[in-house]
């Protein structure tokens, strides 16, 4: 929501609430109106958690040989970053996954996704990880860090087994890294700043919540065609 003439950006609303509807976009950074939280499946909610608490305090390449030697030392942790150039209209506000200390002394961010690993579905998330890296290097009221590398862990079940009344999942952690292209992602913030200044969008046609709004803006009782 917009706070002191400056537009809160959320880094997890990039991938789905930009790329969906961007009339919900404006919406919830705007007015402050959020869609109902649906959020991930409890157990893959806690299957995450659990992948946290077990890596804190691991080198990277114990993950993956891919990634270099760095000591994972903070998770899931809150940060808010100063005005975005050029407009200095937007800020970053949110929580990154993963930082590692380097060999070098910079630090990597990275991302841990239960999801089936895909080059192209895992470079959606470049606007994410390039928000984190900006308010990780511009903090509003903290120590800057440099970041060096960012990237996605992909975690997909690829194998399971039975073994004495318990059941065992294999997976391999696949190591996705996002290039740095700060200019690109100034550029980005600049569209969103535009659209965030211009006029309401207007309700997109495929997105369910814009036709749950309508159907009953319009008075409709039937619900028989509702997308929920």
């Amino acid at each position: 929501m917009q706070s002191n003439n400056l537009f809160k950006l959320s880094p997890s609303d990039f991938k789905y609430l930009w790329e969906d509807c961007k009339h919900c976009f404006y919406q919830k950074v705007k007015f402050g109106v959020n869609l109902p939280s649906i959020g991930m499946p409890g157990v893959f909610s806690k299957m995450n958690g659990m992948l946290q608490e077990t890596i804190m305090g691991m080198s990277l390449d114990q993950i993956n040989p891919d990634l270099p030697a760095g000591k994972i030392e903070h998770k899931e942790r809150f940060l808010t970053s100063i005005p975005i150039p050029k407009a200095k209209s937007c800020y970053i506000a949110g929580k990154f996954d993963i930082l590692s200390t380097l060999a070098d002394g910079t630090y990597a961010v990275i991302d841990f996704k239960i999801t089936d690993p895909s080059e192209d579905k895992i470079q959606r998330f470049t606007h994410q990880l390039h928000a984190y890296k900006f308010a990780l290097e511009n903090p509003a009221n903290d120590q800057p860090k440099k970041i060096s590398k960012m990237g996605v862990v992909a975690i997909s079940p690829a194998e399971i087994a039975f073994h004495k009344g318990h059941i065992f999942f294999r997976s391999k952690p696949h190591w996705y890294e996002i290039a740095e292209d700060m200019n690109g992602f100034f550029g980005f913030i600049d569209q969103v700043s535009n659209l965030l200044k211009g006029d309401l969008p207007k309700p997109t046609q495929d997105c369910a919540w814009c036709n749950y709004r309508s159907h009953f803006e319009n008075n409709q009782n039937d619900t028989d065609d509702l997308p929920f």
